[in-house]
């Protein structure tokens, strides 16, 4: 009989996933380095009104069970890399509502990383705030420490090199700095106490991508606590069809054709292989189409990618913002009944 990991485990227990987007991760523009946004400035700071209680219940009863949490950290921290107590209090705040709701919460440190993110995947980088980066998860995961299994933590989004290349990096450095990063969130997690010794773990692959060389060039860190990591990517493929605008990419408002379903299956095919040879699930922490008055199209797109997913052990969890936007944040509706039901179909 095969063992099931904890992580497995937990994954198997999702069904659909859904990410609070441009909220806890959102930035106040124009902030110089250091200083410190208070907390509601911060969370409106892309448009988009305070989280409430009232909106995780309505994502829950439309039928997710986890809610991935992007929290940017940088704009709460100061020279010493101290979190603001208010700030952690806050996140603190939003992620005890997912929890008591019965749902799984990733939770993140998001712009900290990416495009013109202070974490970078060189070894300069590390070399430099390596210490910063320990220091906030540090505080992150005793801030957490005595949280059970429903909780947990995803390292970093979608770290690129100095240079910011998406999908894949042209030179190894990168690769290897981004498994040195992931090395010690493992071990500053484990160190911290509490329940974050078997705490799960979320691993994105360099930028969340999923081409053959990103994810040949994944090295699962060395961990204490066996079977406690999930891998994770993003997809957001066709560019054309899944944003408004992409440069580069032949627009359409179309999807559904042999050719696309095809990308998919083998997308499923790659990202099972990958899951399986590092004995560990997978989730798709983002994934989604932006609204260009295609419902049709868009949810035909979410049916079929979420269930040649799910028939390989994968959660997919949409990513919700601005065209993206499944729910009414104003009134805690659901404002594409269409997509999310068919999101969360059984």
């Amino acid at each position: 009989m095969q063992h099931i990991t904890p992580a497995q485990r937990l994954v198997a227990r999702i069904h659909a996933g859904w990410n609070l987007g441009n909220t806890l991760d959102a930035m106040k523009r124009g902030v110089q380095s250091g200083e410190m946004v208070p907390p509601g400035e911060a969370e409106t700071a892309w448009r988009n009104p305070p989280a409430t209680r009232g909106l995780i219940h309505c994502v829950q009863d439309a039928g997710f069970d986890a809610i991935r949490l992007p929290v940017t950290w940088t704009q709460h921290m100061d020279a010493d890399g101290k979190t603001d107590p208010a700030w952690m209090d806050r996140v603190a705040e939003v992620a005890g509502w997912v929890l008591d709701a019965g749902m799984v919460c990733l939770l993140n440190v998001h712009h900290d990383a990416g495009a013109h993110g202070w974490l970078q995947g060189t070894e300069a980088c590390h070399d430099a705030y390596g210490d910063r980066f320990e220091y906030l998860w540090r505080q992150i995961a005793e801030r957490f420490a005595d949280v059970g299994e429903n909780l947990v933590f995803e390292a970093f989004n979608e770290m690129l090199d100095g240079r910011e290349h998406w999908t894949q990096a042209p030179d190894d450095e990168a690769y290897r700095a981004h498994n040195r990063w992931h090395q010690r969130f493992v071990d500053t997690v484990r160190a911290a106490g509490g329940r974050n010794a078997e705490r799960i773990l979320s691993l994105q692959t360099y930028s969340a991508g999923d081409t053959a060389r990103t994810l040949n060039a994944f090295g699962m860190p060395a961990d204490r606590s066996a079977g406690r990591i999930i891998l994770q990517t993003h997809n957001y493929d066709p560019q054309g069809f899944c944003w408004l605008r992409a440069e580069g990419h032949s627009m359409r408002d179309t999807w559904g054709d042999g050719a696309d379903c095809e990308r998919v299956d083998q997308l499923m095919n790659d990202l099972s292989a990958f899951a399986e040879k590092h004995g560990a699930p997978l989730v798709i922490g983002e994934f989604g189409t932006e609204d260009k008055q295609n419902t049709e199209a868009r949810v035909r797109h979410a049916s079929y990618f979420t269930r040649k997913a799910r028939e390989k052990g994968i959660v997919c969890f949409w990513w919700d913002c601005g065209h993206f936007a499944l729910f009414d944040r104003h009134t805690e509706k659901v404002r594409h009944r269409e997509i999310v039901g068919a999101l969360c179909e059984r």
